[in-house]
């Protein structure tokens, strides 16, 4: 008789880079790699829209494999990345690139009307275009368009969940970033911008 099929797995993974075996395994990835934080079990469920035994199976083969530690607090299992593995620094860098603030914050915006064009700038931008320096405490947002301000900040508080870091958030309209008159659309335009796929124009 077949083993029944884990429903997590059923869920095919974002097309950016699809390595990675399920939509389940890629918000795991994601938070514990990129938030770098810990989260219970039940919250990974919440976050990667699952139940919590499905999770639970999920954390089980990525805590097996070395990619994930855990410890218990009284009833609870808290996950993260695991720090201490070899690969550590090159998945989460693999992590970042594929699976980082850009796609998070497309598949939040994806639900925001009036957007003509999003990108990420400031460290972020920098660090992923490969400019050294810390690690950004928080990221950047430039949205060009006029969108509904309450959706992009509900957009915006549920991609700051996932990624572990504050999302500050600049909007300017489509004339004033072509015009490019003032000094921080000119350093904008100078700076590393990592474009978030979205439907609508472009920068150029």
């Amino acid at each position: 008789m077949p083993l029944p099929k884990d429903p997590g797995m059923q869920k095919p993974p974002p097309a950016v880079f699809p390595i990675f075996r399920s939509r389940i395994t890629c918000a795991v990835l994601t938070c514990a790699y990129i938030g770098d934080q810990e989260h219970s079990v039940g919250d990974l469920a919440v976050i990667a829209g699952t139940d919590s035994g499905t999770m639970a199976r999920e954390v089980a083969k990525l805590e097996q494999a070395g990619v994930l530690s855990a410890r218990h607090v009284g009833r609870t299992k808290l996950v993260t990345a695991n720090r201490s593995a070899p690969f550590y620094g090159p998945l989460r860098d693999l992590v970042t690139i594929t699976l980082g603030p850009a796609q998070v914050l497309a598949e939040e915006l994806a639900g925001v009307d009036g957007m003509d064009t999003a990108l990420v700038f400031g460290s972020w931008a920098a660090r992923m275009r490969g400019e050294p320096g810390p690690s950004p405490v928080d990221i950047d947002l430039l949205v060009i368009g006029r969108p509904d301000r309450d959706d992009l900040h509900d957009a915006t508080e549920h991609a700051r969940s996932r990624l572990g870091r504050q999302v500050n958030t600049v909007v300017i309209s489509r004339a004033r970033w072509e015009a490019g008159e003032d000094g921080f659309i000119r350093e904008l335009r100078s700076r590393p911008q990592v474009m978030v796929p979205i439907s609508g124009g472009d920068t150029e």
